[in-house]
């Protein structure tokens, strides 16, 4: 469920590319398979449910774009990548909107909070993940019980663990 399997996405060549406008990133084109739907939206955002999802300029870190609402960016980050100990099973109903076959074609990411405070570490929502199927190119944030809270400090190091 890491973000190792988002290097195929990246990599792949799925036909004419999708215009993307954004109050963050500027104009995009992306390749139509980075383009996912949220079935129900995000939370807070039940309107927002298309987005793409771009790598972002540091490994293990990803914006997704909402196409649907151009300022609507969220920073997304690999959890396994950068939060040792970390590890997430989705709740039956999350798997059943993504429409899943299998664990291995579901990325779980963390939404990202940018600190307010010059100095201040940015945190992580590990209650809160979003999980993207590869193949049906439906995503869902997802509510999980976890020892890792909603604000988890996100350490810029990653840690000795690639994948879960």
């Amino acid at each position: 469920m890491s973000a190792a399997g988002l290097a195929e996405v990246f990599d792949a060549d799925a036909g004419a590319p999708v215009d993307v406008s954004s109050q963050v990133l500027g104009t995009l084109r992306v390749p139509p398979d980075q383009v996912f739907t949220f079935p129900a939206g995000v939370y807070g955002f039940p309107q927002a449910r298309r987005f793409a999802l771009v790598g972002a300029s540091r490994e293990g870190f990803y914006w997704l774009q909402s196409l649907d609402f151009e300022a609507l960016t969220f920073l997304l980050v690999d959890p396994f990548r950068f939060v040792e100990g970390y590890a997430v099973d989705l709740p039956s109903d999350a798997v059943e909107q993504l429409a899943a076959d299998e664990a291995a074609e579901v990325v779980v990411l963390g939404i990202v909070t940018l600190p307010r405070e010059e100095g201040d570490a940015p945190t992580v929502n590990l209650q809160g993940p979003v999980a993207l199927n590869l193949r049906t190119r439906r995503g869902v944030q997802a509510v999980v019980e976890s020892p890792f809270g909603i604000r988890h400090p996100l350490p810029l190091r990653p840690t000795s663990r690639r994948t879960p």
